[in-house]
């Protein structure tokens, strides 16, 4: 037996109540129709019982039969107790006499009422009353058992009545006895008005008080759990592994939760889910004990926090389910190979926005070494050619996780199976590789890089050096040792420089303006900063003059006389320690 809550108590009582107003409905219908049944064969019945009082007169009466006087105090007797029988029956009341001994005395009257009529055939009109006495008898017999059932029915529909109320509010279990009632409530009362809303008030409120047992039970159940739990935990080491006390910390906090859930929730479905969390949570909890299973236990407690959420609603909660069913749904190596396929487009967009587009235009052109004409001045070009090293970078981080991709299936790697890492993995490692693409596109562009890329001939030196920095980039990519290394040798190349001057790092070089517009023949002074040993240089070669090649702070560019409109010229400035700094002059005619 369970405490019902004042609101299954209140609908306990408001469905006995409305029960009971149906089924006095029904039955005050079904007695006001037998009333007027019952007045009309009352009236039969007197004006044959007079026809027969009178007719007796004209009849010869010998044995056996009973006398005259004798059979009229038996008509009388008989009829007045039917009358009253039949009247006592449309009222909704019982008879004291058994209805098979009423319906036996009638019989036994009306045959020796018909071997008296045999004995007077020559009397007239015998025939007529015969008729109806045999019509009046069937009429008689059926009344009786109609109302008598119809009585006997109602009396049991008001005891199923108060049984089911009893049975609903010592409510705790179905068991076999109550179904059994309930059955037989509802053959009972098939054919009340509006029966099946009747019903299924009846079954709502069962699987109420049902799941209201049930959560009672589950609540009973983790405070077990729980205790048994605290237990335990008291006897561990103290050096107990963190991943298992991480995990029972999950797993209380995920019990909790459950706790707090079931006093809000009341659909069957619902608690079933609970009912799911609270298994997998003791399940997960006693792996734990002894010689952990941390896999096991970390499958187990993600799928009770799955199944806590479907009683859950909101998009947030939404949200997180679809999260869980996308860790549920994929293997890692699957998971990795998502998280790859959402990097390049990514990448990709990171590459191509606006702030990042301004910072990559701003750079100067690459140097090919080349002095053929190859357009490195134009900038949309040169932001093209950085483009192109940055996605074979992002391509090289990918083909690496796909070289790979079946260490991620390493049964080591499964307790990552309900963790964001494997997507981060995959999402990351390509954007990386574009990174270090970068990187080396910096140091091998500049003159602290430890690497050279090997020089060709005059003709096809541009081709050689771009096609060796997108080997240099893809390699970047896909080499996860080779970028520390790198950076290991550019840190101890800088170090070594700066302790041999005792200046520390060169400061940065330059050349204010750093672009210029001059018309032919026009003149720009240019001023170098900070102040040192700079040799200027002019790109391409003869594209007008300077003052002076060597210079410690400032020089004079003059344009050349002939040229077209926007060609541009680049003006170098390079220190004795090898940095550079560039000043770019666009030509007008």
């Amino acid at each position: 037996m369970i405490n019902l809550n004042p609101a299954i108590e209140q609908k306990i009582n408001q469905f006995i109540l409305e029960t009971q107003n149906k089924f006095s409905q029904d039955k005050s219908a079904t007695l006001a129709s037998y009333q007027i049944e019952a007045t009309n064969i009352t009236q039969e019945t007197q004006n044959l019982r007079d026809e027969l009082n009178q007719k007796l007169g004209e009849l010869t009466f010998s044995d056996p039969l009973p006398s005259r006087e004798e059979l009229e105090k038996q008509i009388i007797a008989h009829t007045d107790q039917l009358v009253e029988t039949i009247t006592l029956l449309s009222t909704g009341k019982s008879s004291e006499i058994p209805l098979d001994t009423f319906s036996q005395e009638n019989d036994s009257l009306v045959t020796t009422i018909t071997t008296l009529f045999a004995a007077n055939a020559n009397v007239p009109n015998l025939p007529k009353i015969k008729e109806k006495l045999t019509a009046w008898q069937t009429k008689v017999k059926d009344t009786l058992v109609e109302f008598s059932t119809t009585v006997e029915l109602q009396q049991k529909n008001e005891y199923l009545i108060a049984e089911l109320r009893d049975n609903l509010s010592k409510y705790s279990s179905v068991d076999e006895q109550f179904e059994k009632l309930i059955k037989e409530f509802k053959d009972n009362f098939a054919q009340l008005q509006e029966a099946s809303v009747l019903f299924k008030s009846l079954d709502d409120l069962i699987n109420e008080i049902q799941a209201r047992d049930e959560v009672i039970k589950l609540n009973q159940r983790i405070d077990i759990l729980l205790e048994k739990t605290k237990e335990q935990v008291a006897g561990f080491p103290q050096e107990l592994d963190r991943e298992v006390q991480a995990e029972l910390a999950r797993l209380i906090e995920i019990l909790g939760i459950a706790q707090v859930e079931l006093m809000n929730i009341s659909k069957p479905w619902d608690i079933m889910q609970v009912k799911s969390v609270v298994d997998a949570g003791e399940i997960a909890i006693k792996s734990l004990i002894g010689k952990p299973n941390i896999i096991l236990a970390q499958k187990l407690r993600y799928a009770a926090r799955t199944g806590l959420r479907k009683t859950q609603t909101g998009f947030w909660t939404r949200l997180a389910e679809f999260r869980d069913n996308l860790f549920h749904s994929f293997k890692i190596p699957t998971k990795v190979l998502i998280g790859l396929v959402l990097a390049l487009p990514l990448n990709w967009g990171i590459m191509n926005s606006l702030p990042v587009k301004d910072l990559l235009m701003s750079l100067p052109p690459i140097n090919t070494e080349g002095k053929s004409n190859q357009n490195t001045e134009d900038k949309d070009g040169n932001f093209r050619l950085l483009i192109l090293i940055l996605m074979t970078g992002t391509l090289g981080g990918a083909v690496s996780l796909l070289t790979r991709l079946q260490d991620f299936d390493d049964p080591k790697n499964q307790k990552y199976d309900d963790d964001l890492l494997p997507l981060i993995i995959g999402l990351t490692k390509p954007i990386l590789g574009g990174s270090f693409a970068f990187f080396i596109l910096l140091i091998l562009n500049s003159n602290i890089s430890p690497l050279e890329i090997r020089g060709g001939t005059e003709d096809n030196r541009n081709g050689i050096y771009l096609y060796g920095l997108l080997t240099m980039a893809f390699v970047a990519g896909f080499s996860e040792r080779l970028i520390p290394d790198l950076i290991n040798q550019v840190e101890k190349k800088v170090t070594v420089e700066a302790s041999s001057t005792g200046r520390g790092l060169p400061p940065a070089i330059l050349i204010a303006p750093s672009s210029a517009t001059l018309a032919l023949n026009g003149i720009q002074e240019f001023i170098i900063n900070p102040v040192g040993n700079y040799t200027i240089t002019i790109s391409p070669p003869g594209s007008g003059t300077i003052n002076q090649t060597k210079t410690t702070e400032k020089f004079t560019y003059t344009a050349p006389p002939q040229g077209n409109d926007g060609d541009k010229i680049t003006i170098t400035a390079t220190s004795d320690s090898g940095q550079t700094a560039k000043a770019t002059v666009t030509l007008t005619a």
